[in-house]
């Protein structure tokens, strides 16, 4: 199920979600129960996004390559959004983490073609070279990114923590003496 010129409107109780340049582009991953929902019949639903599959825009100012882990229901994109299916002999978390190196990120602005609004096609992406180590090595690269990626998740959590507790504290010493007008 392709949505090429425009995002479906959300059908509210449909049984798949669609997701947008936008959605691939700001946090990641999505927020899959604010996504516009349609109804897909058996067909389309073969074509639905796997886990594994790697997003990556075609258009627009940032091109990052997100890893699909799955969601609630089946998923489409909408627009132009390439699906990378890595092939066996290829970890498609490493792919992904390649795909986002600054050199290649940089490589994929040197591909993009149009002078008003700048786009990737596939012929450019297919032109993408792709170091490929063996497979337990991409495995290990995979493993120390996602590390990385959990660590980075926890320290956010930690400062959030921080602000609160914060927060918390200013909010005791202002209440016990009645200062609040």
């Amino acid at each position: 199920m392709t949505f090429r010129d425009r995002s479906p409107l959300d059908g509210g109780d449909g049984n798949a979600c669609v997701l947008a340049i936008r959605d691939i582009v700001s946090r990641w991953p999505a927020d899959y129960p604010s996504l516009p929902k349609v109804d897909a019949n058996d067909d389309q639903l073969a074509d639905q996004l796997r886990e594994g599959d790697i997003l990556l825009p075609g258009r627009g100012s940032s091109y990052p390559a997100r890893l699909f882990r799955g969601a609630p229901l089946p998923v489409f994109t909408s627009g132009q959004i390439f699906a990378i299916r890595p092939h066996q002999g290829v970890q498609s978390s490493y792919l992904c983490w390649y795909l986002n190196r600054p050199d290649i990120q940089a490589g994929i602005t040197q591909l993009l073609a149009g002078s008003a609004i700048q786009a990737l096609n596939k012929s450019s992406l297919l032109r993408i070279e792709v170091a490929l180590p063996p497979l337990e090595r991409q495995q290990y690269i995979a493993e120390l990114q996602a590390l990385a990626e959990q660590r980075s998740r926890l320290r956010q959590e930690l400062e959030q923590l921080d602000h609160a507790e914060i927060e918390h504290a200013c909010e005791a010493l202002l209440a016990p003496r009645g200062l609040h007008g």
